[in-house]
């Protein structure tokens, strides 16, 4: 594994609480979110990692559309991807992310075709 300097790993966008809306059940997570406009289709795309709360179990990754909760109310749809070795799921999102984006990303822009 390579070791990077803290100033050279990207801080993410978002990282805290939030509300994890699976078919059937809202849970308590902890998420790190990060979200980037893609040159290539103008959408912005963004991704992160959840973590369960204390006594919470993860849903198996697969299962079709989420929502993701933020505790300002902001919501985003997304897909849950995959579970990594430590039990965090990956999920992804295109549109607008449920966090405010970073200075230079337009996430404005995403509903466009």
């Amino acid at each position: 594994m390579i070791d990077l300097p803290a100033e050279l790993v990207p801080a993410p966008d978002y990282s805290g609480p939030a509300v994890l809306d699976v078919p059937g059940a809202e849970l308590p997570v902890q998420v790190a979110l990060a979200g980037h406009l893609d040159p290539i289709d103008g959408r912005f795309h963004w991704y992160g990692r959840i973590a369960a709360a204390a006594g919470v179990d993860l849903p198996d990754p697969g299962r079709g559309q989420v929502t993701l909760i933020l505790p300002d109310g902001s919501a985003a749809a997304g897909r849950i991807q995959e579970r990594d070795p430590w039990g965090h799921l990956r999920i992804v999102g295109v549109g607008a992310p449920p966090f405010t984006s970073a200075p230079g990303n337009d996430s404005g822009t995403t509903d466009q075709p």
